[in-house]
């Protein structure tokens, strides 16, 4: 059994997503502000929450239109039932995949209400919603129509109202028949679904006045789990001796206590103690374990000449992972603990990167199935922990070294052509590359592995084809930024740039498409003799040699001077654009590599000479071909930045300048006064 898929409506950002889990380890990986975590603690509250609540500023944006149009209705005297279909919900829907084989289903047999033999899915939905009879109370009082001037009186009447008046419904649902269903209850789905969340603030700063005890805490789970009645007996087993230990002490304390305090007892009756009835004055020492790991027990590290080191003196990276490590233990002996066990647990890791150096990123990725694999060998004859690992992250190197198919993408992307209001999409691996060439699909996530680059959290991208466009475009950032008057810098939004040659530039079409990533591709002509011919200048070549470029505008041989007739639009697809080498002016001379298309961009500081366009170009690749090409891009990135961009580039710049889309921010009903300062903090926790 295994939760495969959630579905959630109107949290925050998720407006309407699914996100298929994978059977061990999903990756979720995103820019700031995408929703990451709004998706973990929406699970939380349905799911872990007790008295779990909701607020307006946790509905999407969206759906304070909506509040605006179910009231409206309710003016205008419409049926409660269809008032209802108009106000807005926040969704839980929850997939579990099980074996119609198997004789038991445990927890999971309340919530199979199909009669489908061939069916392996059981739907559990929760949901947000108006109590039943709560419809005029949501509006009662409230002004006859919203109007600029009574709009923030709404949304301050619903903000407070909402909390009275929505509660939390649960169901089973038939998978294939909407209208199948049974009631259920948020107990009902903790018996079924268990959840662990390590949050990525995990009070592990680094202090230094004041000694910090995170680690302890933990122990003191792993104690108050081993000593339940239902704990594993070898566990059982060491509580015990602790308790014992400690009642021995406790013995050995009250005799001293008795025999000093029987020395005081003279002083005491000089003031008539022990008084009426002859009552004697003793003592009775009470330890108990819990207060002693929580108070008293402290964690250390050995250090020189037998001194104990503070907890907090580790560095912040081995506390880190030692804590999520102990977390994890934790689960899984309060989930082994308990005498029923749920059928799925879920575990979210936020961040697990914090103060971790890449080389442990990249370890904890790959190593966390294999902590689960030790951890079931304890209890060998026991069926294995049902956990699956949901990681959110921002490094590069954790997103990297995953497996390619396990990271699920959070784009947040405009809802329409209001630019105000933004809604995520969960963009899935595994399901939007399968048409992707399986040695593709290798390529990119061996390219990805050791390069480390940073797609999944860049807003635009820029392939390029070699080291000297990599050490010089930053510089042609920074002159493009200067001249630019639009206002739209590209050194202001969050750029990645790859060298990846031209013969692998095109195996990232499918990838950049499926993110969504706005992308100039800057590569070089590579004018050819012929197909498989010698290289040559631009106009002797017949053909270009290229792999990208003849990916692009397919058919062949692309001959280079056809290629210069291209129009700004055959070089744009959705938003990927392809630059290569153009003439700096209407028939002038064309460079085939940017070397020697930068000589001709800077003629008369290098000195290009020739009575004829061609007689230019064939000077200038003689001239690039003098240099070695890393010591001549660090010249004229560092030592001499007096030069033009050469127009291929620049123009690609300036084209990628302009699809500067301002990142989301955290949404805020219309005008609405915030309720309290806990609400605001809680609805910004993204």
């Amino acid at each position: 059994m295994q939760l495969n898929r959630v579905q959630i409506k109107n949290f925050r950002l998720l407006r309407d997503v699914e996100l298929f889990l994978e059977s061990e380890t999903s990756v979720i990986v995103g820019r700031n502000n995408s929703g990451k975590t709004s998706l973990s603690e929406v699970i939380r509250r349905f799911t872990s929450d007790k008295n779990a609540t909701f607020y307006l500023q946790d509905f999407s944006t969206e759906c304070y239109e909506e509040f605006c149009a179910a009231f409206k209705a309710e003016r205008e005297g419409k049926e409660e039932s269809e008032i209802r279909t108009l106000l807005p919900i926040i969704e839980l829907r929850l997939f579990f995949r099980y074996n119609s084989a198997q004789p038991r289903l445990g927890p999971l047999g309340e919530f199979i209400v199909d009669l489908d033999m061939a069916c392996d899915e059981a739907l559990v939905v929760m949901r947000f919603e108006p109590m039943d009879g709560a419809i005029n109370r949501l509006f009662d009082g409230l002004p006859e129509e919203i109007t600029d001037a009574t709009r923030k009186l709404f949304f301050r009447e619903i903000a407070a109202r909402i909390h009275n008046l929505y509660g939390i419904k649960v169901w089973a649902e038939d998978p294939n028949d909407a209208s199948n269903r049974k009631e259920s209850s948020q107990a009902a789905v903790r018996t079924l679904l268990k959840t662990g969340f390590i949050n990525a603030q995990r009070g592990l700063d680094d202090i230094t006045t004041k000694e910090s005890d995170v680690l302890a805490k933990v122990l003191e789970g792993l104690f108050n789990n081993a000593s339940l009645d239902t704990a594993d007996e070898k566990e059982r087993k060491i509580a015990e001796q602790l308790e014992e230990a400690v009642r021995t002490i406790q013995e050995t304390i009250d005799s001293d206590f008795r025999s000093q305090l029987q020395q005081l007892l003279p002083t005491l009756q000089t003031f008539g103690y022990p008084g009426l009835g002859g009552s004697v004055l003793t003592t009775e020492t009470s330890l108990d374990v819990h207060r002693l790991l929580t108070n008293h027990t402290k964690i250390r590290y050995e250090g020189d000449s037998g001194v104990l080191l503070p907890e907090s003196y580790n560095g912040l990276g081995m506390r880190n992972l030692i804590f999520i490590l102990l977390q994890i233990v934790s689960f899984y002996r309060e989930f082994r603990a308990q005498a029923h066990a749920p059928g799925v647990h879920i575990v979210f890791i936020e961040e697990p990167e914090a103060h971790l150096h890449p080389q442990m990123q990249e370890v904890f990725i790959r190593q966390i199935g294999a902590i689960v694999e030790k951890l079931n060998k304890e209890h060998e004859k026991d069926p294995e922990w049902p956990v699956q690992f949901l990681v959110s992250t921002h490094s590069s190197h954790i997103a990297n070294e995953a497996h390619f198919e396990s990271i699920r993408y959070f784009l947040p992307s405009p809802a329409n052509d209001r630019s105000t209001i933004w809604n995520t999409k969960i963009k899935d691996l595994r399901r939007g590359m399968s048409s992707t060439k399986p040695e593709d699909k290798k390529f990119l996530h061996q390219y990805l592995t050791l390069t480390r680059c940073d797609l999944f959290f860049a807003d635009k991208a820029i392939l390029i084809e070699g080291t000297s466009e990599r050490l010089m475009l930053p510089i042609m950032i920074k002159k493009r930024d200067k001249a630019d008057t639009s206002g739209r810098k590209l050194r202001s939004q969050y750029l990645t740039i790859m060298e990846v040659g031209g013969a692998y530039a095109h195996k990232f079409f499918d990838l950049l498409n499926f993110l969504e990533l706005q992308t100039l591709i800057v590569t070089d002509l590579d004018p050819v003799t012929d197909v498989g011919g010698k290289k040559c200048l631009v106009h002797e070549a017949n053909a270009t040699s290229n792999a990208c470029i003849n990916s692009w505008f397919g058919g062949g041989p692309n001959v280079p001077n056809d290629l210069l007739e291209k129009s700004g639009e055959e070089q744009i697809r959705g938003r990927i654009r392809i630059a290569y080498q153009c003439r700096e002016v209407n028939d002038g001379p064309c460079g085939r590599t940017f070397e020697d298309a930068f000589l001709l961009a800077n003629g008369a500081k290098f000195g290009v000479n020739g009575d004829t366009p061609e007689a230019l170009a064939g000077d200038a690749l003689a001239k690039a071909e003098t240099f070695k090409k890393s010591a001549f891009a660090l010249q004229y990135a560092i030592d001499d930045t007096d030069w033009n961009i050469p127009k291929y580039i620049n123009d690609g710049l300036a084209w990628l300048a302009r699809g500067f889309v301002a990142p989301p921010t955290v949404p805020v009903p219309p005008e609405a006064t915030v309720v309290s300062e806990d609400i605001a903090e809680e609805s910004a926790n993204d």
